[in-house]
């Protein structure tokens, strides 16, 4: 028997090399990181464009927002108003007032005029809650008599007075706001043709216009005299008048100081100190020294109400043209300090008379808001603010 030799082939045995794992842990932690870092910086970006959008403001709105770097006090105060969102996206805010923005949402209102009698006030001492409160109750006009007032604590009690005002079922006597001589101040130029003298604000003793000049008795009873400027622009008026079929004449015109002290006396006597400070004022306190203020009287009319004539009402329609206001209106005693005298005119300038005239507000009013020296300069507006609000009441 034969053996066979057996061949045993060995197969090979070949290493493989051992696979490799992915650690995607490793992989995505770059991708995470960033992804995180990101999401740091970008979170209360997104977590302050969420609070301005639930106050109301749409994208373009916000990014004017932080534009501007008024998120913080936007978020902080809470602010929204339709009329503010509209000024930052136009760049027109004024930046000191935007809770004003909120109380009062009416653009074509809120205007330069505004934020100047808001800064007005808080140069007075009107706290920020006050001022809102009356800025939200009132219309400009109502607000306006509080710059020639006492300073009020309580301004509900105005607020509720003027809503009796407006009403009609309410005369405001003016000692109720006023004290007479508080706190007086003598003016500072008593030559200025746009001097305010009232209550508060009174001229030397010893002060007499430089300029006078005696108006045409063709114009004026005899002996009438006012300044110069004022003189010559009575005489214009006076002839535009006539052509129009309204002849008036000056009745009563420049006053020394002691003609004052003698008719204020005399009243005080015959009819108390209260109508004596309306009727005369003490000297120095009458503007009729500064040879700038005037009584007329109608030619030809009869009447026992000056108000009545056809000439007082083409005065109060054309006087401005000629620098001329009225200076003691009907309803204003309680803000002029003046008893009612529909025949009273001052000279101020055309500018300012013109100025005076659309505004609507009386001389002394006009005066304490736009031309009147601040006492805390921080609170002033910037001039363009004041500049604007002139432009407004000259109708540009």
């Amino acid at each position: 028997m034969s053996t066979k030799k057996k061949n045993t082939v060995r197969k090979k045995t070949v290493k493989r090399k051992p696979k490799r794992r992915i650690r995607w842990g490793v992989v995505l932690a770059p991708f995470v990181l960033v992804a995180l870092i990101v999401l740091l910086v970008k979170l209360p970006g997104m977590m302050t464009n969420s609070k301005l959008k639930k106050l109301g403001y749409a994208e373009e709105e916000i990014t004017a927002i932080k534009e501007a770097e008024l998120t913080d006090t936007i978020l902080k105060g809470q602010y929204y108003s339709r009329t503010l969102a509209d000024a930052i996206v136009k760049g027109t805010l004024r930046k000191g007032y935007i809770p004003l923005y909120v109380t009062i949402d009416d653009a074509k209102k809120l205007t330069d005029r505004y934020f100047l009698l808001y800064a007005r006030l808080e140069d007075m001492g009107y706290e920020e809650d006050q001022l809102l409160n009356l800025f939200r109750s009132l219309e400009f006009n109502e607000i306006t008599p509080l710059l020639v007032s006492d300073y009020q604590w309580d301004e509900n009690v105005y607020i509720a007075d003027m809503a009796e005002v407006r009403s009609g079922s309410f005369d405001v006597p003016f000692d109720e706001y006023h004290t007479s001589y508080k706190d007086a101040r003598e003016v500072t130029d008593p030559s200025e043709t746009t001097v305010l003298v009232n209550k508060t604000w009174y001229l030397p003793a010893d002060y007499v216009p430089g300029n006078l000049t005696g108006v045409s008795t063709e114009y004026a009873v005899d002996g009438m005299r006012m300044t110069k400027g004022a003189a010559n622009a009575v005489v214009d008026m006076c002839m535009a008048g006539i052509n129009s079929g309204n002849a008036f004449f000056v009745a009563g015109s420049y006053q020394t100081y002691e003609t004052i002290q003698k008719s204020y006396d005399y009243f005080v006597k015959t009819e108390g100190e209260r109508s004596a400070d309306l009727m005369v004022g003490k000297p120095g306190f009458n503007e009729f020294q500064t040879g700038l203020a005037c009584t007329f009287a109608a030619t030809y009319e009869e009447y026992e109400d000056f108000r009545t004539t056809d000439c007082f009402k083409w005065l109060q329609a054309n006087s401005y043209k000629f620098g001329f206001v009225e200076r003691a209106p009907l309803k204003k005693e309680w803000i002029t300090g003046l008893e009612e005298d529909a025949t009273y005119f001052r000279y101020v300038g055309k500018e300012l008379a013109g100025q005076i005239y659309r505004s609507r507000l009386t001389f002394d009013e006009y005066w304490n808001l736009v031309l009147k020296d601040w006492d805390h300069e921080d609170v002033k507006p910037s001039d363009q603010i004041i500049e604007n609000a002139a432009a407004e009441f000259a109708g540009n």
